[in-house]
């Protein structure tokens, strides 16, 4: 018989942090123990900041809302004075400790995100909900109760459904062909389903009975993302999710993500995220 392991009410702390940052007041980091492998959004509320990931350089101001997911590291390079924003950083543990979150998390961020711009201009309803969920996010962190975990689970589940709303209405869908964008919808249904099985962009055309290219053409002019950029990310963030929940062998895992040898998958990991995944799991990043 399996026992019922009792789920720790302060599991939370070192996984979310989110906080207001101004030109005097810079994001701290330190609250989440594991921020390079994080979630950051952030809503710009006034003023304006420069930023840098990878090798892109983004300005970002008062009304966007930016997502990073864990393999991109933004770092503000210039503030106006004027600048505030409400950031928050999920660690990518609270997401994999509930896999629903996950799926829609992956969703969320994915079909948002673009390599080189992952700037969201919201309109002010959005802004304002995102806005009141970030704000009950701090009451819950500061005022901590019992409950607290299933409160910010909650109300990061509120914020998900929020920036799925914003997929729906900001995506182009106004501007595509209603077809298109139900086919780049049965796409990333179809990927969160194969995306460890299938790699190849003719496996989601042929079941979608397109060709391979009419989906790439959706997928650039729909979410301005390769159909390879998708696949890639799915793969990462499940191969960091093994690497640090489980103590599955790095080969096992390059077989459960269907590569054709280890040596693939550490080349494929490494052109990712930068090092190889031993160096990974021993939280050895360069």
């Amino acid at each position: 018989m399996i026992e019922n392991t009792p789920v720790n009410p302060n599991s939370w702390v070192g996984k979310i942090a989110c906080q207001y940052v101004h030109s005097n007041l810079r994001l701290d980091t330190t609250q989440v123990k594991t921020s390079v492998n994080s979630y950051v959004y952030a809503l710009f509320e006034r003023g304006s900041a420069q930023i840098k990931f990878d090798n892109h350089v983004i300005t970002a101001k008062e009304g966007d809302f930016l997502i990073f997911p864990p393999h991109i590291h933004p770092v503000p390079i210039s503030v106006s004075p004027d600048y505030e924003a409400i950031c928050l950083i999920v660690s990518s543990s609270f997401i994999y400790d509930s896999p629903v979150v996950r799926n829609v998390c992956q969703t969320a961020t994915f079909s948002l995100l673009s390599d080189s711009d992952p700037i969201i201009p919201l309109p002010e309803d959005f802004r304002q909900n995102i806005r009141e969920t970030f704000q009950m996010m701090m009451r819950h962190i500061k005022n901590t109760h019992q409950h607290t975990l299933e409160a910010l689970q909650s109300l990061f589940g509120l914020l998900l459904a929020d920036v799925l709303a914003v997929i729906d209405t900001l995506s182009d869908r106004n501007t595509v062909n209603p077809h298109s964008y139900h086919h780049f919808i049965e796409f990333n249904k179809l990927l969160r389903k194969n995306f460890r099985e299938h790699h190849e962009i003719t496996f989601y055309a042929d079941q979608l009975n397109i060709s391979p290219r009419y989906l790439s053409m959706v997928c650039k002019q729909i979410s301005h993302v390769t159909v390879a950029t998708y696949i890639n990310r799915h793969l990462m963030l499940e191969a960091c999710w093994l690497l640090k929940t489980t103590d599955y062998s790095i080969q096992t895992i390059s077989e459960i993500l269907h590569f054709a040898d280890q040596a693939s998958f550490s080349k494929f990991f490494k052109r990712l995220r930068g090092c190889n995944p031993l160096q990974y799991r021993r939280g050895n990043e360069t």
